[in-house]
């Protein structure tokens, strides 16, 4: 049976959709360009410096306007100092210089009551240059925006009618160009007039020739009018100037003989390009080709990058991107270009992404391209001949590959690149700045390494290296195939189900059933394990016919019951919220996951036809990456990250249609089975440590970790060493248990029976308690001796139990622990957490005796739930909650306001200590004269069913 499709033929003809070709068909386009794809690939930002709370002058009335400031670039000073340049348009140039800023010139304070920064996003200082000879001649240029008096008393040097702003450019001299700030004098080179607030001076640079390139936007209306493709003026252009000459109109600036459009009759003789709505920013590729690239901000639809050739002509008001613009479509749509498109030797885009909407729409669509550079450094060789730009306004990383960005040629395609903090965290820059919008920049240095800044939080961040974020993960090579048997499925509902003998075949669509929103009906694979890490290959086929609409099929992964899994669902329609994504249903309606969504749309239809393909799904457990593969491409469709699931059941089926899946086979880990037999199928994916006192390590004095393969931490025994190992089972399957004890009562020592393991800058293989948004231990206690045990000095006020430390405890202070302790003057079961390191601790204290509660010579199931989210503390016994009240009054743990979700610190916990306080042996207190037995730490704080589900599980 033939399934495979030609993927040489798909992709020829998805490159023949992206190059601008004429058309007869009126009909809108629906869309233009491909949604950017998951390149597979993540960047590390290390922070390198926060630059000053700024404002405008008044207060802008623009929220937009109102961020922690508007630093818009980065670069560095040509004079090998290695001092960075970086403009804030409220109006000061700062310098950064081995970890100092320093203001170099406050052009708002120079300038004086004309400047004007309060209205429009492109006012008030917007761009700096420094001359390549900066070092020599102390030269540099920028561009900003007056109005005021200088709208009444100063003339436009360029035809500027019906100026409502000046946008000026500015040449100043440094008398000392080593100086640590500015002083010298400055002069005016060029004023232009526009007829609204934005869309004015954008970048200004200069070329490998050494002259200055100044980019010029359309003044807000070249959506109405034909000013971008007036020759006569100088709105929607780039123009070229020669700032040492003094040929122009006004005398301060030469005209470059090479313009292209010089001598053209009634042209600016200072045009370079025209055709432009908002050329918010350029940079020429460093490499061989030296070309220049524009990174062009669209009206609507499409948002482009170009190769810019001297006389291009971009087609602003006649087109949008490579297709046509129409002055008076109510639905703001474009369309296809005319027959006779050719005559007219528009240049068209190289690159670009789209935002458009169904059915169109004319609202600010809240996108901004935000041109960047090819990438020309040696600190991460993966990212050569990138040409890495963004979205401005959500801060999404994109890269297009140079060789492919040919002006004529099909416009390159699009990857994301994913973004990681310095730690290897996975994140976005929201999540880095805490603002919806970012408003995102980049910079670079004269390495070519790059930089982005977020005018949000006013950050800047070194790009430092790459991460693979769909990198294949070690399966443990385990495969189970060979699945077509009914004996080898359970479905929901199986009458709806075929197994013929080469495929698997859902022959009657379901229906929607009590509880979560999640498929209608699916099939999961019974035969082998449970698995952690996975690749799903299979190929699957949907029945459904292609003239009805939302037609899917879905692939189970990760399941653990019928409320809990995640699923990709694979479908012909994006247009609506439910189909082509990645979805988590965990114990609650499904969660779309996937990194594609932008709020309208997602990744592109994946099965839009009635025939075989081919599916991939890889699932990383230990780090959370999910990618999705079609039809044998390289690059993922979908990509995720998520670690609440982290081992399952794999699955087939579909919301509302039919379908089939053959030659499915599962390669994995599979989920330990003697943590399997010990721990209920709801929370096994969720237990990170497990210690059962059966599995002594290597050397005997250590205890093995039988949890999550990718978390394994051995503790060590303390002091007792494999003589704490002692055949007393808290539960039928347990035939070993963990004695603690006070060695010598009373005697100030280091000898009691204790366990654990610390790190003083934490413990690697504990990542996932590192900004978890919740935590759970569960252990089984017996109390063997006198507790509380003796000190010196009496009684300690403590019994240690369980716990896993914080980020920066010296062995005590834990983010989750069970104990014992004096409280009010009685000595009570609690439950102790700490959200953030150094930060306060919240107590759940039983309100009944300890001693009721843990009864001498009897085992007790002890569990603690800690949801650092929603700011609560669960307490059981047996199963059952205990009774009881918080000890701190208010908000310990400050969950109230800031970033959401609320998740513990990123460092790393530096261990974890089981009975005395200080697994380092460098401290005696809090002994437990008890024994411990099935020992579990999670990295969620499991629901009380799931706690009295634990407890029945083993008795």
């Amino acid at each position: 049976m033939k399934r495979s499709l030609s993927v040489l033929a798909a992709l020829a003809v998805a490159a023949a959709t992206l190059v601008p070709q004429a058309a007869a068909q009126p009909g809108p386009v629906t869309d233009p360009l491909p949604a950017p794809a998951p390149s597979g690939t993540g960047v590390r930002l290390q922070e390198i410096a926060r630059l000053p709370q700024s404002s405008t002058t008044p207060a802008a009335g623009d929220s937009r306007l109102k961020q922690y400031n508007r630093i818009n670039y980065l670069g560095e000073i040509p004079d090998g100092s290695g001092r960075f340049f970086v403009p804030d348009m409220n109006g000061k140039l700062y310098t950064l210089s081995g970890g100092e800023q320093r203001t170099y010139l406050d052009v708002r304070a120079t300038i004086g009551a004309n400047f004007h920064n309060h209205q429009g996003l492109g006012s008030g200082f917007g761009f700096v240059a420094f001359h390549p000879k900066f070092a020599t001649n102390g030269k540099f240029y920028t561009a900003h925006t007056e109005a005021k008096d200088a709208l009444k008393n100063r003339r436009p040097d360029l035809p500027s009618p019906n100026s409502v702003v000046h946008g000026v450019i500015t040449e100043w001299t440094a008398s000392n160009p080593r100086a640590a700030t500015f002083s010298g004098t400055r002069r005016e080179l060029l004023r232009v007039g526009f007829a609204q607030y934005l869309h004015g001076f954008q970048e200004i640079g200069f070329g490998p020739d050494e002259l200055l390139y100044l980019a010029v936007g359309d003044g807000g209306i070249g959506y109405r009018s034909d000013v971008p493709q007036d020759v006569k003026v100088p709105q929607g252009k780039i123009l070229r100037i020669d700032p040492a000459g003094s040929d122009s109109g006004n005398g301060k600036y030469g005209i470059p003989p090479s313009n292209p459009f010089l001598g053209r009759p009634g042209a600016l003789a200072e045009l370079y390009a025209i055709g432009m709505r908002d050329p918010y920013r350029f940079s020429w590729d460093t490499g061989g080709t030296r070309k220049m690239l524009l990174g062009h901000i669209g009206e609507k639809v499409v948002e482009s990058v170009y190769e810019v050739k001297p006389g291009a002509n971009l087609g602003w008001g006649q087109r949008e991107g490579h297709l046509t613009y129409r002055r008076d479509d109510p639905k703001c749509q474009l369309y296809p270009l005319p027959a006779d498109d050719a005559k007219y030797g528009y240049t068209y885009p190289v690159a670009g992404f789209d935002h458009n909407r169904p059915g169109g729409g004319c609202g600010d669509s809240g996108n901004a391209l935000i041109g960047g550079f090819v990438y020309r450094g040696s600190a991460i060789p993966s990212l050569q001949g990138k040409y890495v730009y963004g979205e401005g306004v959500k801060g999404l990383l994109y890269y297009a590959d140079e060789r492919d960005m040919r002006a004529g040629a099909p416009i390159a395609r699009t990857f994301e690149l994913a973004v990681y903090d310095a730690a290897g965290n996975r994140t976005t820059l929201k999540s880095l700045t805490g603002k919806s919008r970012v408003d995102l920049r980049f910079g670079t240095d004269a390495a070519g390494e790059l930089y982005v800044l977020a005018k949000a939080n006013g950050r800047i961040w070194k790009v430092t290296g790459t991460v693979q974020t769909a990198q294949a993960c070690a399966t443990g090579g385990e495969v189970v195939s060979d699945v077509t048997r009914a004996a080898d499925w359970k479905p929901v509902t199986p009458s709806r189900w075929r197994f013929p003998g080469n495929e698997v075949v859902l022959s009657k669509a379901g229906g929607v059933r009590p509880g979560p929103r999640r498929p209608n009906e699916y099939a999961v694979v019974t035969k082998g394990p449970s698995f952690g890490n996975v690749v799903v290959d299979a190929q699957v086929r949907l029945d459904t016919p292609v003239t009805r609409a939302e037609r899917d099929v879905v692939i189970v992964f990760g399941y653990q019951s019928d409320t809990r899994f995640y699923y990709a669902h694979l479908s012909s329609d994006n247009k609506i919220y439910p189909h082509n994504g990645i979805f988590l249903v965990d114990n609650a309606d499904r969660v779309r996951i996937d990194d594609q969504w932008n709020g309208s749309v997602g990744a592109a239809p994946a099965i839009s036809d009635m025939k075989w393909h081919r599916v991939r799904v890889t699932h990383c457990a230990d780090t959370g990456a999910i990618a999705v593969y079609v039809d044998g491409s390289s690059q993922p469709l979908m990509t995720a990250t998520d670690t609440k699931l982290r081992s399952g059941r794999v699955g087939f089926g579909s919301f509302d249609n039919i379908g089939r899946v053959a030659d499915l086979r599962i390669t994995g880990s599979p989920v330990s089975a003697l943590t399997a037999s010990e721990v209920s199928p709801g929370i096994a994916a969720s237990v990170v440590n497990h210690y059962d006192f059966e599995h002594p390590a290597a050397d005997a004095k250590k205890e093995d970790d039988i949890g999550r393969a990718g978390s394994r931490t051995p503790i060590t025994l303390v002091n007792g060493g494999a003589a704490m190992r002692v055949q007393d089972g808290a539960f039928p399957a347990s035939q070993t248990s963990l004695q603690l004890r006070q060695v010598r009562p009373g005697v100030k020592s280091n000898d009691d029976w204790k366990a654990g393991v610390y790190g003083s800058s934490g413990v690697a293989s504990m990542k996932a308690f590192s900004k978890a948004r919740g935590m759970s231990v569960m252990t089984w206690v017996k109390i063997t001796g006198e507790a509380p045990a003796r000190s010196t000095s009496g009684f300690y006020g403590a019994i240690g139990f369980a716990g896993v430390l914080s980020g920066d405890s010296d062995g005590h202070a834990a983010r989750a622990l069970l104990e014992a302790e004096n409280h009010d003057g009685a000595m009570r079961l609690i439950a102790l957490g700490r959200r953030l390191d150094g930060g306060d601790k919240q107590f759940f204290v039983a309100k009944a005796d300890w001693r009721t509660l843990l009864p001498p010579g009897k085992w007790v199931f002890l569990a603690g739930t800690f949801d650092f989210d929603n700011g609560t503390i669960g307490l059981y016994v047996d199963g059952v909650p205990v009774e009881g009240s918080y000890a701190v009054p208010g908000d310990p743990w400050k969950i109230v306001g800031g970033a959401e979700p609320d998740v513990t610190s990123a460092a790393l916990s530096r261990g974890l200590k089981v009975g005395g306080s200080h697994p380092q042996n460098n401290r005696e207190a809090n002994a437990c004269n008890c024994r411990l037995d099935g020992l579990m730490f999670l990295d969620r704080a499991v629901t009380a069913d799931e706690v009295r589900a634990q407890y029945e599980w083993v008795r």
